[in-house]
């Protein structure tokens, strides 16, 4: 079966909810976690919400990373989609549940584009 790509959602609960709040910590340790995966990062956004919350997107080589935080609940959505499941995610993720000192993780993966052939 061919496979487009690999879409991992990542639910982060108990974050530190300073540290997903700052949208310049949110970046550096999404960019970190890239350069662990061995991904290309080609572009950034990210954006601060008033009062709380961080979303963003690093657009990369291999597709997407993409999060979404919620400091009031402590709490953290992070996708990565990537064209193959050769990358070195799982270390990527284990550093972001260490960098907003994450109290549980939740985490499935997606095959997407199955079905078109």
């Amino acid at each position: 079966m061919q496979v487009l790509g690999y879409q991992t959602l990542i639910e982060l609960h108990g974050c530190n909810s300073k540290k997903i709040n700052n949208s310049t910590l949110v970046e550096v340790t999404l960019l970190e976690a890239a350069k662990i995966a061995n991904l290309t990062v080609v572009n950034t956004t990210i954006h601060s919400f008033s009062p709380i919350g961080v979303s963003g997107v690093i657009v990369i080589e291999e597709s997407h990373i993409a999060i979404h935080t919620w400091p009031e609940h402590n709490y953290v959505a992070l996708d990565f989609f990537t064209c193959n499941d050769s990358y070195n995610l799982q270390e990527a993720i284990t550093f972001i549940k260490g960098e907003f000192e994450a109290k549980t993780i939740e985490q499935n993966t997606i095959k997407r584009g199955c079905n078109l052939m």
